[in-house]
């Protein structure tokens, strides 16, 4: 069955959750975007209900005879699944072979994605963007996050000619999704054994040396790296926003205890 996931929703931050029980797949390299076209904003104006993403199966599968479709809808604020994350898609004859299918509702060739229910929507993408980069392992870049106007069969200028890369590589960098999973104790899985963890300043927190070292960097690198001044920390020239010293009885070198928000040190890598 290829429309597995059609009577499926998520928020941005219950999106996580679900990706957490899942592994990701092996074949998918890139998050390919799209925009809806037909059904616009003005023609949904409450958004996706459930039967418009049970209708929008039936044409892909009836009338296209489709063996899939695009993975998820997305609206002002909700997640709409239809296709098997796991599975490869259809939705971009260049890309479904190793990219996630993503339809955001509008038509940003004549609908404004910078302001209103516009940028909603775009916003629930770009979180969900970040959920899914995460999940795969993928760095945010132009490689990774794709256009279906990338595609060097298509003439279309999906996802609207209003809808620029640059700025949406921002905002999925700016999201407010924590792209960090949690397990069934609530803490975030970061890839390391640890003891002691913080939720500070609405952001779950972990001792920065040990998290890059956990990811792989050499500890000579991030020593070398890791400062502050004036109060402020810093990883080379990038400033740790959130970031803060828990090292004032320690035993380890205060590089060694320097504390930042995960997403920020996800970053780096």
């Amino acid at each position: 069955m290829a429309y597995e996931n059609v009577g499926l929703v998520w928020t941005p931050d219950s999106l996580v959750e679900y990706l957490a029980s899942i592994e990701p797949p092996a074949w998918c390299r890139a998050i390919t975007l799209h925009h809806t076209g037909a059904p616009s904003l003005a023609q949904r104006p409450r958004g996706f209900l459930l039967q418009h993403i049970r209708n929008l199966r039936d044409f892909y599968q009836n009338e296209k005879h489709w063996s899939a479709g695009p993975h998820l809808f997305i609206d002002d604020d909700e997640i709409f699944g239809m296709c098997d994350l796991q599975k490869k898609g259809v939705h971009a004859v260049s890309f479904n072979s190793s990219a996630i299918g993503i339809e955001v509702l509008g038509d940003y060739d004549t609908e404004d994605p910078l302001s209103g229910r516009g940028l909603a929507c775009w916003q629930t993408a770009a979180a969900s963007c970040s959920a899914l980069s995460s999940w795969l392992g993928l760095k945010v870049n132009a490689e990774s996050i794709l256009f279906h106007r990338d595609d060097p069969t298509t003439r279309k200028s999906c996802p609207g000619s209003k809808v620029k890369k640059d700025w949406f590589l921002k905002l999925i960098k700016t999201s407010g999704a924590n792209p960090i999973p949690t397990g069934e104790t609530g803490k975030p899985d970061v890839g390391m054994p640890w003891e002691q963890w913080t939720f500070r300043g609405e952001r779950w927190c972990v001792p920065a040396y040990a998290f890059l070292l956990a990811r792989g960097m050499k500890s000579k690198d991030i020593v070398a790296r890791l400062k502050s001044a004036g109060g402020l920390f810093f990883f080379a020239s990038e400033q740790l926003e959130g970031a803060f010293f828990a090292g004032k009885d320690s035993n380890l070198k205060p590089n060694q205890c320097t504390w930042a928000p995960a997403g920020e040190l996800l970053e780096l890598l």
